[in-house]
């Protein structure tokens, strides 16, 4: 067997080529590295971002730039000119100027009653005990005629009031007289005498100036002024929470706006403002629940106007003097409309012969639900019209006439004649 030597190995002759073949498995393997690596990079940046996509399910987040669906021309215009932003709403925080404009229009209103019980004894002996009490309200000084100034406020603010006396903005205070009632709507007039009233003080007042309720929206900021608590006159801010919210007091049901202004005892008959200074409510206390805050409720002025105006112009009639329409008629409240299907208001059961009503057409079975656009409810509501209303006086009445099943609006203009003698 041949040995070999060291000599051998470093004779040898080099075989062509196999230095380049090592060479190039060497930069084969390293490249393999390379995008192994490459690969094991790109799968783990995919693994991570699908993770991220699955953590953020049902979250919220901003597009980026180029994921939003951008009109082009908005992209080329807002690089040559700066982005418009939207000018805040101005937020009304003083209404200092609207309260003393109003101011002179309103009124302070102090009222003393009697009230009468009979009190027995052990042995059954009956006794009157008299009561006084104090009650304060506000009012609205609304109109004036030659001699007078007229001022709105609530019924029950002068009901059985056997003195009433009325307070300026200035502090002078006279007595008022009442000139008309209005139970069903909560609604009074008074009046005071021109010559009750000094030069300054009639110098001072004004009359209020009416705005339309109809168009009171929800939200509106709103002001009242009133005699709270009868400690004179003040002022509260709110905003209307809702319009045409009907409540029930007393089985009478009414179309009320709803304010979150405070309203108080003694606010009753007070101005409810609108931004402008105009009146589109009257506050009533009566309607506000005390179980709850922040609710407060005023008569919309838009649709009190004719009673006001029914109130203003009444006169003391001799009963000779007084309107005669010539009807029998029988009462519809609310239990009987509904259990009948017929509108709330007066059923006419019997006209008499050439009377005022059947001489301007009207038939049994109508239903009276107003004149000159004045609610009736009752027959004493349209008595109560009558007694302040001269015979010759053409009204126009309200009806619900049943045609085809179905009860429609009608109008029906009446010349009313005078009470027969008995």
């Amino acid at each position: 067997m041949k040995n070999f030597r060291q000599e051998d190995f470093d004779d040898r002759e080099e075989v062509p080529g196999r230095k380049k073949s090592f060479v190039k498995q060497l930069l084969g393997l390293l490249a393999g590295s390379i995008l192994l690596g490459f690969l094991a990079a790109v799968i783990l940046q995919g693994v991570n971002l699908y993770q991220d996509k699955q953590d953020r399910k049902g979250t919220v987040g901003p597009e980026s730039i180029d994921e939003m669906d951008v009109p082009e021309n908005l992209l080329e215009e807002s690089t040559d000119k700066e982005i418009a932003m939207a000018e805040p709403m101005a937020l009304v925080t003083d209404v200092s100027s609207v309260v003393e404009n109003v101011m002179p229009a309103v009124v302070a209103i102090r009222c003393e009653a009697e009230t009468v019980t009979t009190v027995y004894d052990f042995f059954g002996r009956g006794y009157e005990s008299k009561e006084k009490s104090n009650s304060a309200g506000t009012g609205i000084i609304i109109a004036q005629n030659a001699n007078e100034l007229l001022i709105v406020t609530n019924n029950h603010v002068i009901d059985n009031a056997t003195k009433i006396e009325i307070a300026f903005c200035d502090g002078q205070t006279t007595q008022a007289t009442v000139r008309g009632t209005e139970e069903a709507n909560d609604l009074a007039v008074i009046a005071v005498a021109f010559s009750d009233l000094e030069s300054e003080t009639m110098n001072r007042i004004r009359i209020a100036t009416l705005g339309d309720s109809n168009e009171a929206r929800l939200g509106e900021m709103v002001i009242a002024i009133g005699n709270a608590l009868g400690y004179g006159q003040s002022t509260t801010v709110g905003y209307i929470s809702a319009v045409n919210r009907e409540v029930e007091v007393d089985d009478i049901e009414l179309n009320l706006i709803q304010v979150d202004a405070a309203i108080n005892p003694g606010n009753s008959g007070g101005a409810l403002l609108n931004a402008n200074g105009e009146v589109i409510g009257i506050n009533s206390v009566k309607y506000s629940a005390t179980e709850v805050e922040g609710v407060g409720y005023a008569i919309p002025i838009s649709e009190v106007i004719p009673i006001i105006n029914d109130l203003m112009n009444r006169e003391e009639l001799h009963e000779s003097e007084m309107a005669y329409l010539g009807i029998e008629g029988k009462n519809i409240d609310e239990a009987l409309s509904q259990s009948f299907r017929m509108p709330v208001g007066i059923y006419v059961s019997r006209i008499g012969e050439d009377t005022p009503a059947e001489r301007a057409g009207l038939h049994q079975g109508d239903i009276i639900v107003g004149i000159n656009h004045r609610t009736l409810a009752t027959m004493e509501d349209l008595q109560k019209v009558l007694c302040y209303t001269r015979g010759d006086t053409v009204v126009t009445l309200q009806l619900k006439v049943l045609e085809n099943g179905t009860y429609v609006e009608k109008e029906l203009e009446v010349q009313l004649g005078y009470r027969p003698e008995e």
